[in-house]
């Protein structure tokens, strides 16, 4: 299986989603997210869908998962390949890493045309404000 996770921010800060779905081996779409986060930076934003996939990842028990997202800058910094200078970034980090603890997930990049679902998605949460719920219900 395969997570992917993508965050959206029109203006920065502005308008933000949180897109992320996981998909079987056979590529389908077992779950996806896609909400609606308020006014938030992209950066904000990128963590917020990283998060909704970890804790769904947790909640069904998905060791071993491996996760891609096109930012950069949470990948790394969530790998501690980064230092992460700003207060806010570390605490959604820190919770990153807790929601990883025993997973055995792997977190890597990929460019952002690798990334079009989840990047579908969290646009689609800042189109509708409001999308889909975590748990694929219309909220």
């Amino acid at each position: 299986m395969i997570g992917y996770f993508d965050g959206a921010s029109r203006g920065n800060p502005g308008k933000a989603g949180a897109g992320a779905c996981i998909l079987d081996d056979g590529g389908a779409v077992i779950w996806e997210c896609a909400e609606y986060l308020g006014v938030k930076t992209n950066n904000e934003a990128e963590y917020a869908a990283l998060l909704r996939l970890l804790a769904e990842a947790r909640s069904r028990g998905l060791d071993g998962l491996e996760i891609k997202g096109d930012s950069k800058l949470v990948v790394c910094q969530v790998n501690r390949q980064w230092k992460i200078n700003l207060p806010h970034l570390r605490a959604l980090a820190e919770s990153a890493w807790r929601l990883m603890d025993g997973l055995g997930v792997r977190l890597s990049w990929i460019p952002r045309e690798g990334n079009k679902l989840a990047d579908a998605l969290s646009n689609r949460a800042i189109d509708e404000k409001g999308g889909l719920g975590s748990s694929g219900v219309p909220t």
